[in-house]
Formats: C-alpha cells, structure tokens, sequence
C-alpha cells in the first residue's frame, strides 16, 4: 500500500491544490483483522481495510476511496447542494465473496457443496434533507445492481444456482443522530466505535429484479428458502445507545429489527460470530444466520480500570429471534440463537486494538454444543 507520505504529493499534483493545505484535509485508515470460529470446526476469515478520505473537498463534501478486502468503493459524499440538502454518488464492486456466500451454514455446520461464489457491480445516489432543528434527516436512495454467480471447486453440480440478473433498489431512510464523534470514532478502520448518545433509523425498500427465478434446490431437495419475488419489500430498522454510568463504567446497547417480504439469501440481513460486518451472535459461524424478520439486542459492560490509559473491558451479551433460524426453509417459525463475549477495548492516539472471544448458547437448533468464535482487530489512522 502507498504511504501517506507519497500519496499526499500525488493529490497535490492531480488536484493543482498546495501540498500543506491538501494534507490537512485527506486521511488515510487502515485495519486488518481475523475472524475465528474456533470450534466445533475450525474456520478463519482475513479482513484488510484501506479508506482515504478527502474531508470538505468536493462542495463541502468528501472523495473517497475505500476498499475492504474484496469490495472496492468509491464515492463522492455528503456533497452540500444547500443549506440542508446533500448529495452523494457512489460506484461500489465486490468479487467473489459478497454475502459470504460461500459459506453455507446450517444448524452451525458447514456445508460447501451449497456454497458459490457472488460477485456484483453498483452504482447509487442519495439525496439527504436535514430536518428543522433535531428532526433528523430523511434521504433517498435510488440505485441498481448487476449480479453474477459462479461455482466453486466445492459446489455440489446439482445445485441450481441464482439467475445473473440486474436490480434496481430504491431505497428511504429517517435517521436521527445524536452521537458524540471524537477523533473519526466511527471510521472503519475502527472496527468498533465506542458509543456516547443516541442514534436510530429506519429504512424502506423494493428491489425489482429483472429476472427472478428459484435457486438452492440440489436435485430434488429444495428447502424453499429461495423463491424471489419479481419485487421484494424491506424494512429495517435500528437504534444504539451509550452513557457514561461512572466515571470508570460505561453501558452500550444495541437493538435492530427486520421485516422482508419475497427475500431470498442474497438480500436477507447476516447475523453470526463478533465482528462489525453482521450482527453478532457469539460463538456462532459468520454468517450462521440468515434471516429477514428478526428482532435482535445487544448489551456491553465497559470498564476502565485505569482511566487515564483509556482502555476498556468488558462483557458482552447479545441474541435475538430469527425466523428460520435453523435454515429449514420453515419461513414462518423463529427460533432463538445468542451468546456471550469478552472483549478488550486498547486505544493509543490514532491506533485501536480490538479482540472478542465469544461462546454460544447452546439452543436446540444447534447440532453441536459449544461454539466458540474469536475476533481480533488493529487499526490505524494517519
């Protein structure tokens, strides 16, 4: 990867603007990371994270080049049109691994003869409006997306894979957002952003696909999990929360919720494991779950046991109900599934070091006992 140090000059030259005055508006984050499901089959996930940010650039707004692992984004954000509107154009890819479809679990257990490799292409605008006073924000979306599929060398040949097909996803979103943000808290090179406020939103959409057709079903068996509909209605929804409880305490909570109607498993919500891309059930597989009307919460404990360091630890729970927990094609029956972490918090000027160690509850579903997933994170900031 370029350092900063030769890609502030190259900015320079490319934007005609002075060197001095560029460095202080561009910034560069990077991370790596490792997801870990230590038992009761062990699997790893590599994550390698790149975002360069020109803040305040273009119209007020930020060009950005963000890349994370296999998707590459690039975008022009947050582009002030007005006193409170702004704009934002994004062009997004992902090769091969989008949805960590490839990765096929049921019951907690791995399957790679129902496992394939997805690949998209993406383009979107969105058109926020700030509210008077604290209303929040409303922002519309209208985007599309051109899907492809392929086998891998694991895939069962009786598997009916998904129709490459192009889709339009228009998308509206309330957010209102009262959150304290301390030096790019919530960046992603953070992997997670400690959170003091409160923020929450809500988001209605339809896909419309041109070409919907069933998949999934391997020979005869098909589940019925992934019969899409020509149009398929989402809502989701979200809230987090954070307060200072005592001066060496803190308490976070978390709660989303999903509705979906003709979803199959390229749109449904992942939840799975500890790290900050699904929500998490420790313990569990990443993406152990894949479920479009679910109810989900979390809760963190935070200590600081020497508050002039600013490190923390803690203690994290978090579950929910999901429907077809055990991927049965059983759309209409919701199971539980959730677990406990540990996690240390350690934070130096520009650095963040972040592990999680979770177990599993062991629910009915699960056909293994003990699930143990780790997470471990560094990120660095310039």
């Amino acid at each position: 990867m370029m350092p900063t140090a030769r890609i502030v000059p190259w900015l320079c030259a490319a934007l005609a603007l002075p060197s001095t005055a560029l460095a202080q508006r561009w910034s560069l984050g990077v991370s790596g990371s490792a997801d870990l499901t230590l038992g009761p089959a062990p699997l790893g996930h590599g994550i390698v994270l790149a975002d360069l940010r020109g803040h305040g650039v273009v119209r007020g707004g930020d060009v950005r080049v963000y890349l994370n692992t296999d998707t590459l984004h690039l975008g022009l954000e947050g582009m002030h049109l007005g006193d409170r509107l702004e704009l934002t154009v994004v062009a997004r890819g992902e090769l091969g691994i989008a949805g960590l479809l490839p990765n096929y679990f049921r019951n907690g257990q791995r399957d790679p003869s129902r496992g394939f490799y997805a690949s998209y292409v993406q383009g979107f605008a969105a058109l926020k409006v700030h509210l008077p006073g604290d209303g929040g924000a409303l922002e519309l979306v209208l985007g599309g997306r051109r899907w492809h599929f392929a086998r891998t060398s694991g895939t069962s040949p009786e598997l009916v894979l998904p129709t490459d097909t192009f889709t339009l996803e228009p998308r509206l979103r309330y957010i209102t957002w009262h959150l304290r943000d301390d030096d790019g808290e919530f960046e992603p090179w953070r992997s997670f952003p400690r959170i003091q406020g409160v923020a929450a939103g809500i988001e209605a959409g339809v896909d419309v696909r041109a070409a919907p057709s069933a998949w999934g079903s391997v020979g005869a068996t098909d589940d019925g999990r992934n019969r899409p509909g020509a149009l398929i209605y989402t809502v989701r929804q979200w809230l987090v929360a954070g307060v200072h409880a005592h001066p060496r305490w803190r308490v976070q909570l978390a709660q989303a919720a999903s509705w979906g109607s003709g979803e199959d498993d390229l749109t449904r919500p992942r939840a799975g494991a500890l790290t900050p891309y699904a929500l998490p059930l420790p313990g569990l597989p990443w993406p152990s779950v894949l479920s479009e009307r679910h109810v989900h919460l979390q809760a963190s404990a935070h200590f600081r046991a020497w508050p002039a360091l600013g490190h923390e630890f803690g203690l994290l729970l978090a579950g929910g109900l999901f429907n077809d927990v055990a991927r049965e094609g059983r759309l209409d029956a919701f199971g539980g599934a959730g677990g406990a972490a540990v996690f240390a918090d350690l934070r130096w000027p520009g650095w963040q070091v972040h592990t999680r160690v979770g177990l599993a509850a062991p629910v009915a579903w699960l056909r293994d006992p003990t699930h143990v997933d780790a997470f471990v994170s560094v990120g660095k900031r310039w």
